[in-house]
């Protein structure tokens, strides 16, 4: 959003903060039901309470991560896993859990991690729509180009193509990823990539691969963009917002040298 829209008051996480891992532990709304429904100084949180009762959300204290104990930096020794919802609500180090009747008052529930409205162009002027802007909750649908990088020098093959990869995501718990396309010319024509695995469930990535006739040349540009089961595409961008979240336009590798 930052570099093609224009400035965010927000971190460049860029195209790498995500991963695809098997969870282990207990799911919460037995933990919830058992208790029987009944804040944080530091890091803090809301879900809907339905979400957490539903069988489909299969939200889960997570206790292991890849068939092994959590590591710390991951939330050990127990952090909360909500498929399909932003990472900012995945609390790790989990300490208490409260139903209550309203959101949490936390900072990082009120004050960050919405997609506040584009009239809100600097601190000041966001002040008025913090309190009016819900908290980013569903993940976008989105892809990502990760062979070949920005900037990266590609030789043809003798047949006059490259070979592009990456993974895509669907939005919330609409997937799994259906389709992904590849332009080479802007957006004016698109070809369908190979989807290389089997998603283990709808939350879950997929990686893609094509191969692209290209022409030799520099300042070259491919683009991608993905489909998800509940009909989602991505756009060739998002709106902007202060923060420079929710962020799922075209998946993008820029200025290549084609030699």
């Amino acid at each position: 959003m930052r570099t093609l829209l224009k400035e965010v008051q927000g971190i460049d996480w860029m195209d790498a903060a995500v991963m695809n891992c098997k969870w282990k532990g207990p799911r919460l709304r037995d933990i919830l039901n058992s208790a029987g429904c009944q804040e944080d100084d530091w890091f803090g949180s809301s879900i809907d309470l339905d979400r957490c009762l539903s069988l489909d959300g299969e939200i889960i204290l997570a206790l292991e991560m890849n068939d092994k104990p959590l590591s710390p930096k991951h939330g050990y020794p127990v952090r909360v896993v909500i498929p399909g919802i932003a990472g900012a609500r995945w609390v790790k180090w989990l300490d208490r859990i409260t139903v209550q009747q309203e959101e949490s008052s936390n900072f990082y529930e009120q004050r960050d991690y919405k997609v506040l409205p584009p009239q809100a162009v600097d601190s000041k002027t966001a002040e008025k729509y913090w309190n009016k802007v819900p908290p980013m909750t569903e993940m976008p649908i989105n892809s990502v180009i990760a062979i070949p990088d920005d900037n990266e020098k590609v030789k043809l093959s003798p047949s006059g193509t490259i070979e592009v990869k990456g993974y895509a995501v669907p939005r919330g718990d609409q997937g799994p990823i259906t389709r992904v396309e590849v332009s080479t010319d802007n957006g004016k024509s698109w070809v369908n990539a190979n989807i290389q695995n089997k998603p283990a469930s709808k939350w879950s990535w997929v990686l893609w691969q094509v191969s692209v006739r290209m022409e030799k040349g520099s300042g070259k540009t491919i683009l991608s963009r993905a489909t998800d089961t509940g009909g989602n595409r991505q756009q060739e961008h998002s709106q902007w917002n202060l923060r420079g979240v929710g962020y799922n336009g075209y998946g993008r590798s820029n200025n290549l040298t084609v030699v």
